[in-house]
């Protein structure tokens, strides 16, 4: 079977590096993992043809790949609903292994996966207007910590979110007719960006039962996740869902060495190996970069 695989920043338009090295990341570790299930179509930019077996092509050529595919798998921001419109385009020429249009339509918007969320799973406070308690602003549309801040004000296309102090956790979870976890996540996060992970988090046995149940929960609101589904939990006295991200996350770049398996292997129904905690950490400096974008690198880094 042929996959028309994807990832904005490698194979669309060029983005900022600090953001593209992840999605760079990403595709690579797609990339290596789907290879051996699939025959991978796609393209990607000039600056990345060294790394990969794929043709140099642009966007305007992607219907042309998707024709010839049995199936697709699209990563790409939230942002302007980016991600909802490629994978809509796509979903009319073949088989989508992600999460449908539908269901991407209500993650990408911040107030809207809100508005699914509360009342069944905990989640902070949320309005679009100003709070009484300690909050955040959020740009309803973004991703990787764009536009978060204090503020006394809420400005157009912005939530206001309760700010919930603890620790900064991701689930990555496998859709189907069951959810399996593939793994709980430690977020690194700097003045609210993202900066990367460790791979499994290091939690108590406790802890991460709590956040996968409430992290199961979460997906099971939103009809038509699919696949590889990232949640972003804060878990202070109790976890609470911040995002559900319906496509492939930061973390699955580590989990081949973390697990001795890919994230295609592990979709795919396979076992973890081993459990060899890694750490995935991007900056402008690394002396073994997985991959680089300009002046940004993201490096895996073994701490067991």
């Amino acid at each position: 079977m042929k996959l028309f695989l994807f990832e904005f920043a490698t194979c669309g338009e060029r983005i900022e590096d600090s953001t593209a090295v992840e999605g760079l990341a990403m595709f690579k570790s797609a990339f290596d993992g789907f290879k051996n299930y699939y025959e991978i179509t796609g393209f990607v930019r000039p600056e990345f043809s060294c790394l990969f077996t794929l043709p140099v092509d642009s966007m305007d050529s992607m219907e042309k790949y998707l024709e010839k595919s049995d199936a697709f798998l699209i990563i790409a921001p939230e942002d302007d609903f980016l991600l909802y419109s490629l994978t809509k385009k796509a979903e009319k020429y073949c088989e989508n292994l992600g999460s449908s249009s539908r269901a991407i339509a209500v993650t990408s918007d911040k107030w809207e996966l809100y508005k699914k969320l509360r009342g069944k799973v905990q989640v902070p406070q949320t309005s679009l207007r100003p709070l009484d308690c300690k909050f955040i602003i959020k740009p309803r549309t973004a991703c990787a910590g764009e536009g978060i801040g204090f503020s006394d004000e809420v400005p157009d296309g912005h939530i206001a979110q309760e700010f919930i102090e603890g620790i900064n956790l991701s689930v990555s979870l496998a859709v189907g007719e069951d959810v399996k976890c593939l793994s709980v996540n430690e977020q690194i996060i700097n003045n609210f960006r993202y900066a990367g992970a460790v791979v499994p988090a290091r939690i108590s046995d406790e802890v991460k039962r709590e956040v996968v149940e409430e992290a199961v929960r979460a997906v099971e609101c939103v009809e038509g996740l699919n696949g590889y589904v990232g949640v972003d939990i804060v878990y202070s006295d109790q976890p609470y869902v911040i995002e559900i991200n319906a496509r492939l996350t930061t973390p699955v770049v580590a989990f081949s060495r973390a697990y001795g398996a890919s994230v295609a292997d592990l979709l795919a129904g396979g076992e973890v190996k081993h459990v060899r905690r890694q750490m995935v950490r991007k900056s402008k400096s690394a002396e073994k970069p997985y991959v680089s974008v300009g002046d940004y690198t993201l490096e895996i880094i073994d701490l067991d």
